[in-house]
């Protein structure tokens, strides 16, 4: 077979001269212009042509020959191999899998569509307001500190653990210690975490609908048998309409403020609720969502401080209260689940980034976290207020939820029955609202928006106003 030239090798100008050689002579290879069993151009020739030294084109062909490409044959110079070690895997996956007896296990998730955020994006905090400059000082006091290097506590830093005992027992009645929190990459992590805690593999659980997607995601990980329990109303989930004797190990709530209705669960339903929770033996996890905004009145006291801290797993994050990238959260268990539940977490994980855990400790204990969560209860509020006003008078027919607290307002449209096309329609605007389908396990029959207010202005929701309004006139 006649000797290749060197007329295909193209360099990109991006990294070493060494490496783009390398990476164009492989793609060559690969894609097959390069034939099977061809002798390569010299190395005399190669550092003629590219104008390369010698040296880079010897490092050059070293790789390909580590690699497996080429081969060295004695005085003729370089020859491709016959078998590409990359051509097993260039094959299609699924001929590839199926020629040798594989299947991957399907858990019915879906992935984050492309296009993540936009605007009025519900669960979304507004990071305009944030105190970026004191966060970097604080990052700053601790960037060189080299035990922030190395390994970490199962649980979670110390300082931080320390600090949110102290304003969860403050702001929500928690019976807790730093022995029995656990910190963790997010409120969807905790929850995972609590759900590997509760139930084993195919025994039943039950969530609200309609509720939060991805706790349904954490649960059908988790191998659980998911049954859904109605939701809706105005004081969220009712404890009567709870199943008796169903040998149910857990049930997953939001009573602070539903999700995405709004319901917040009065004193005399959570007692009711604990009662049922004893008697069937089932235990509650509270996923703590939006008590950081109530708007009306202070938090009610949670399930947890309610029950003395016994038989209720205990959910939060800062991902709404700081901001979604920080990916910190927190799970407060009984203390005789403390251990199971760091190992399931440095199982999955291993440690939380420490760096992030230290600047935080210092955020809440030096009281910016408490100052910072009063400023923006107040834009949210007001936020919140404007968005009801402009859409209670462009769309008098609908019904409005999630009004008293919370960076959400539900808007149930009648007549309405495709809210993910209409969602679609919006996403191209730049608008990142939810339809509430999305939510609904049990078939409910209204179709709406949950629409985010942390980032809501007059103009804002004019425009969202202007385009539902061009879809929706004859159901509004």
């Amino acid at each position: 077979m006649p000797r290749l030239n060197t007329d295909a090798i193209q360099l990109t100008g991006c990294g070493g001269l060494y490496q783009q050689l390398y990476l164009s002579m492989r793609q060559l290879l690969l894609s097959g212009r390069w034939p099977a069993g061809a002798l390569l151009p010299s190395e005399r020739q190669l550092a003629a042509d590219l104008a390369l030294s010698r040296s880079t084109v010897q490092q050059a062909l070293q790789q390909l020959v580590a690699e497996g490409y080429i081969e060295a044959q004695q005085g003729r110079g370089y020859q491709i191999v016959e078998a590409l070690p990359d051509g097993f895997f260039s094959a299609s996956a699924t001929a590839v899998a199926a020629s040798i007896g594989l299947a991957a296990q399907d858990y019915g998730l879906t992935a984050k569509t492309p296009g993540y955020s936009g605007h009025l994006q519900p669960g979304v905090a507004n990071v305009q307001h944030f105190p970026f400059r004191l966060w970097q000082q604080l990052l700053q006091r601790h960037a060189n500190r080299t035990v922030l290097c190395g390994m970490a506590d199962p649980s979670g830093y110390p300082l931080l653990r320390q600090a949110l005992v102290q304003y969860l027992r403050q702001s929500r009645q928690l019976v807790c210690d730093e022995n029995t929190i656990l910190i963790t990459a997010g409120a969807q992590q905790a929850l995972f975490i609590a759900a590997k805690l509760v139930a084993a593999s195919q025994q039943a659980v039950l969530m609200e609908s309609p509720g939060y997607p991805r706790l349904k995601q954490a649960l059908q990980l988790a191998e659980l048998n998911i049954g859904f329990v109605p939701a809706a109303g105005a004081t969220g989930l009712d404890p009567t309409q709870l199943p008796d004797n169903a040998n149910t190990k857990a049930l997953f709530l939001t009573p602070s403020h539903q999700y995405p209705c709004g319901g917040i669960m009065p004193l005399s339903q959570r007692l009711a609720l604990l009662s049922w929770a004893r008697a069937e033996h089932c235990w509650l996890v509270e996923d703590d969502y939006d008590s950081e905004f109530q708007y009306r009145h202070r938090p009610i006291a949670s399930l947890q401080g309610l029950a003395n801290g016994q038989g209720v797993l205990f959910a939060g994050s800062f991902s709404k209260t700081l901001f979604p990238a920080l990916r910190l959260g927190y799970l407060v268990v009984p203390a005789e689940l403390a251990g199971r539940a760091s190992a399931i977490l440095q199982a999955l994980q291993g440690d939380v980034p420490l760096l992030p855990q230290a600047v935080l400790a210092d955020f809440i204990s030096e009281g910016h976290f408490n100052r910072h969560l009063r400023k923006m209860r107040r834009v949210y509020q007001q936020q919140k207020q404007l968005a009801m006003q402009l859409l209670q008078q462009h769309f008098p027919a609908a019904t409005l939820l999630a009004q008293d607290a919370g960076l959400h307002l539900t808007l149930l449209l009648p007549g309405l029955t495709d809210d993910v096309a209409l969602c679609q329609y919006l996403n191209q605007h730049g608008f990142k609202v939810q339809p509430f389908s999305r939510y609904c396990f049990l078939n409910e029959p209204q179709r709406g928006l949950v629409i985010g207010i942390a980032d809501a202005d007059e103009a804002r929701l004019i425009q969202l106003i202007g385009l539902l309004k061009a879809q929706l006139l004859p159901c509004s």
